[in-house]
């Protein structure tokens, strides 16, 4: 649904393994619509936040686990 709306980028908060899933470069509206890129950040990571293409800030894991 995101990736055939072109959302650029969502997370997913992965509780159950204490990641954050960052998925980015959509399809757009094709037939089977879906994210290019995976990238998983553990508990030592910062998740960065891009707007417009440019990262503005990080985030780091454990404070959005927490």
């Amino acid at each position: 649904m995101y990736a055939k709306a072109a959302i650029p980028v969502y997370w997913i908060v992965n509780l159950i393994d204490r990641r954050v899933e960052a998925y980015s470069d959509p399809t757009g509206a094709v037939e089977q619509p879906n994210y290019r890129l995976r990238r998983d950040f553990g508990e030592a990571d910062d998740v960065p936040v891009v707007i417009d293409g440019c990262e503005v800030a990080r985030i780091p894991v454990r404070d959005v686990l927490a």
